[in-house]
Order: structure tokens, then C-alpha cells, then sequence
């Protein structure tokens, strides 16, 4: 390019000396070369002069090389060192499991097919599901296996590296620590499978401690749903006998105010009565009619309008007795049959209320005791712990590039901070 450029300045110059003209392709030619030519040289000077510049610096300033022992090299050759040489190899042992609800048990929760039966049936398993992940890490958990297996002895042997070693003197609040970060429980939302990660630093206790995870777990859902039947019974049980005790309560006061009043049925005496005032009416009208036609043909005072008067009068009388009986306020009458209907009437509603409602309570019973017969929820094993062949964890290569990586971004910041404090 820089022969070319020659070239075509010499060639510039012959032609001017010739007295030939220079084209205008030319010129810029010319000019195009030459600001090349000099973009060139000016990046190679800014190159060099800031290699000159760094090494200057690092020169004038004595913190850059300590800052890059301590931020970069000792945390990587650190880093390297424990991952590379000192810390114990972990294995991982899986198993998967679910909390599945069983076929038609929603129908026997509810001695019907409805959506609320299944959504509410569905909501429990739920639950269950969160209550057995608390469980596997909780100290519950923890102290059934020590009693089992021997934790404390396995994760404090001397063959585990110190910072991964757990201290066997410690209390029970530092080993549920401890435990946490060896066992992972997860649950997957869509299928509802949860899985259960132990790791161990030795094969056959990750797969010991694994299977012992599973045997709890799945006796504590057991329990868990023998418990809620349990206690679904015994609510049933004790609500039918209040139903009970609350119908068996009415009728012995329906059976006392009868004995009271005197009355069997005041409903059915107040239609009597209704039915006996109505045919002595009848017979009154009927009479007034006689005495009537009667005092046209005879005399006031003859025997038979005095008799169809007397027995006039003796039917008002007993009109007037029945009315005072069935609504009367006569001062004398100590029991009406009025009051006696209206309370009747209300020991008769609430009667009716309390058969009811024993008889929904009597079904709930029985659904209950259906359900207590018949288990509702299954722990199902889907993966079964196995043997773990190799370590996987810790992932060295992986661990030691991270810390690599760390190193390098903590030494750009405090180089950055170093310069922003000059």
C-alpha cells in the first residue's frame, strides 16, 4: 500500500513536471492513501503509549500487584487447592414419591360427584404435600432417624474434610442446620412428584439414610390421613349425639305441655271445636227459621215458641262457651285454647327443624364412617433410592472456574476503586 501510494505521488510529479494534468481521480486517490497512512501510525502510537502508560503505573503505584495477589491469585490458588485436593467427595442418592388422592374418594368425602367435592378433596392433597416436605426437615425427622441410623457418627468421621465435617458435640439446633443442607426436598407443580436428595460422604449411607427418609415419610401420610379420619368420626359422632339430645329435649317439652293443657293435639282440637260451632249455627239458623214461621200461627206464650226460644238460647250458650274456650279472655278461663295452639305450634316447628337436622347429621355420620373405612390418600413410590456408582458433587472443574471468575471481577473492582481513590 505504501509503494502504491509512492507511486502515485511520483506519478503526480512526472505528470506536473511534463506540464500534463492531474486528474481529479488522482487527488483523491492520493489524499485517501495518506489519511490511511496516518490513522495507521496513530493507532500504533496510542498502542504503545498505552501499554507505557499501564506499565507506568503499575510502576508508580506499589498496590496493584499486591491487590492482584489478594484479589485474584490467592482466592483462585485457594480455591483450586480445597476443590482440587481437600474436600471429600459427595454422593446423591434420589428417590421421587407422591401423594396421590384416591379413585372416588371424592365421592366418599361426599356421597356425591360435585366440583367443589373434587376441588376441596384436591386442596388436601396439597396440603399434604407441603406438610410432608416440613416434615422431612424437620427435627421430628431428624431425631426418628438418629434413632435409627447413626448420623451424628457418620457426618462427623474423620475421613470427611474439616469444612464439610459436622461436629458430633453440637446440639440438636446446629444438626438441623447441618441436615438442611444435606437433604433437598423439591416438588414439581404441574405433576405434583416430589423428590428427596440425600448426600452422604459414603454410598451406602446416602442410600441407608434415602430409604430411612422414605419409610418416615410415608408412615407420617398414614398417619396424617388416619388421623383426619379419626377426627372426622369422632366430630360426627358427637354432633349426632347434640342432634339428639337437642330433638329428644323438644319432644319432652311438647309431651309436658300436652299434660298441661290437656290436650293431645291442639290443632286438632281447635278444628273440632271450629266443626262444632259450625253445626250448632246451622241448627240455630234453622231453629230461628222454625220460630219464625211458628209466631206467625201461634201465640207468644204457647208452648212451642217458648220450647224453640229455650233451645235457641241453650245453643247461643254453647256457642259462646266453645268461642270463649278457643279465643276467649274471660278472666276465668285459666287455660285458652288459643295459647295453647300457639305454643303448640312452635314446639311443633321446632320439632321439625331438630328431625331435620338430625337426619342431615345422621348422613354425615354415616359418610364419615365410610371414609374412616376406606383410605383416601396413597403415598406412592415412583423412584426407589439406588446405590450411587460415583461422587457428584462437589463439581470441582466447575467450582474452581467460578471462583477463577470471582477472583478476576473482584480484582476489576478494586483496581477501579483504586483509581477513582487517586
Amino acid at each position: 500500500m505504501a509503494g502504491e501510494a509512492g507511486n502515485q505521488a511520483m506519478n503526480m510529479e512526472i505528470r506536473k513536471a511534463e506540464g500534463q494534468p492531474v486528474t481529479t481521480a488522482d487527488r483523491q486517490q492520493a489524499i485517501t492513501e495518506s489519511l490511511r497512512q496516518i490513522a495507521r501510525m496513530s493507532r500504533f502510537v496510542d498502542r504503545k503509549k498505552g501499554i507505557r502508560s499501564f506499565q507506568t503505573s503499575a510502576k508508580s503505584d506499589p498496590w496493584i500487584p499486591i491487590l492482584f495477589v489478594l484479589c485474584f491469585v490467592l482466592p483462585t490458588l485457594v480455591g483450586a487447592v480445597y476443590f482440587g485436593l481437600i474436600a471429600s467427595d459427595r454422593y446423591v442418592t434420589e428417590a421421587r414419591f407422591a401423594i396421590r388422592q384416591a379413585i372416588g374418594a371424592s365421592e366418599k368425602s361426599s356421597g356425591g360427584s360435585d366440583t367443589s367435592s373434587s376441588d376441596g378433596a384436591g386442596q388436601m392433597v396439597s396440603q399434604d404435600r407441603l406438610i410432608t416436605r416440613e416434615y422431612i426437615l424437620s427435627r421430628p425427622m431428624l431425631e426418628t432417624l438418629e434413632a435409627q441410623l447413626p448420623l451424628r457418627a457418620w457426618f462427623s468421621n474423620e475421613n470427611i474434610d474439616y469444612f464439610s465435617r459436622f461436629d458430633a458435640e453440637k446440639p440438636i439446633e446446629k444438626f438441623l442446620r447441618y441436615w438442611k443442607r444435606r437433604v433437598t426436598v423439591s416438588s414439581e407443580p404441574s405433576s405434583g412428584i416430589m423428590s428427596v436428595s440425600v448426600e452422604a460422604f459414603d454410598r451406602d449411607q446416602s442410600l441407608a439414610i434415602a430409604q430411612a427418609v422414605m419409610k418416615e415419610a410415608e408412615r407420617m401420610v398414614n398417619d396424617l390421613t388416619v388421623k383426619a379420619r379419626a377426627d372426622a368420626v369422632a366430630e360426627s359422632t358427637r354432633e349426632l349425639a347434640l342432634a339428639g339430645e337437642q330433638m329428644s329435649k323438644i319432644r319432652i317439652a311438647m309431651r309436658d305441655l300436652r299434660n298441661r293443657q290437656g290436650v293431645l293435639d291442639a290443632q286438632k282440637a281447635n278444628d273440632v271445636n271450629l266443626k262444632i260451632i259450625a253445626e250448632l249455627r246451622a241448627s240455630r239458623i234453622t231453629l230461628a227459621s222454625q220460630l219464625a214461621i211458628g209466631q206467625r200461627d201461634l201465640g207468644p206464650e204457647s208452648r212451642r215458641i217458648l220450647d224453640i226460644k229455650q233451645q235457641i238460647k241453650d245453643l247461643d250458650d254453647n256457642i259462646a262457651r266453645i268461642e270463649r274456650q278457643s279465643a276467649g279472655s274471660d278472666p276465668e278461663q285459666k287455660q285458652l285454647l288459643s295459647d295453647a295452639l300457639i305454643r303448640f305450634e312452635a314446639l311443633e316447628n321446632d320439632r321439625k327443624n331438630a328431625e331435620k337436622y338430625y337426619q342431615q347429621v345422621l348422613m354425615a355420620s354415616e359418610r364419615a364412617r365410610i371414609i374412616a373405612a376406606r383410605q383416601i390418600e396413597f403415598f406412592s413410590p415412583i423412584v426407589q433410592p439406588v446405590r450411587a456408582e460415583s461422587a457428584l458433587e462437589p463439581r470441582r472443574m466447575l467450582m474452581i472456574s467460578l471462583i477463577t471468575l470471582g477472583s478476576g471481577i473482584l480484582f476489576g473492582a478494586a483496581m477501579f476503586a483504586r483509581k477513582m481513590m487517586a
